[in-house]
């Protein structure tokens, strides 16, 4: 089962906030389709021995596909445009699809801080 086109690529046209993607490096701009997921997701936890803490924190999610011709450590410390705001992205973190990780999303971890 194709869970991009059946499921992703469906909510992400109806969900989906225009977003712009500025990695560090002087790669031009990309224009992608995010969640916005800023009122805070639940990242960390499941440490070995259940020793992570939990937090929440602000984050934007995007396909996987969008982001496939990218090395995926150029993300630290790119910018995101999204509702009218720009974020720093500080990490990431994958969420595959039944069909592994490329055909997934991926978490954008946000800060507001810039440096």
């Amino acid at each position: 089962m194709d869970y991009t086109s059946l499921l992703y690529a469906p909510v992400y046209a109806v969900l989906g906030v225009p977003a712009v993607l500025t990695l560090c490096g002087g790669q031009p701009p990309m224009t992608l389709m995010a969640m916005d997921k800023t009122a805070g997701v639940v990242v960390g936890g499941g440490g070995r021995f259940g020793s992570e803490v939990e937090t929440i924190a602000p984050a934007a999610a995007v396909q996987a596909t969008d982001l496939a011709d990218i090395d995926l450590a150029d993300l630290r410390n790119a910018s995101l445009e999204m509702n009218g705001k720009t974020w720093t992205v500080r990490n990431h973190q994958m969420k595959p699809s039944p069909n592994g990780e490329g055909k997934g999303e991926i978490w954008l971890l946000l800060s507001e801080e810039s440096e």
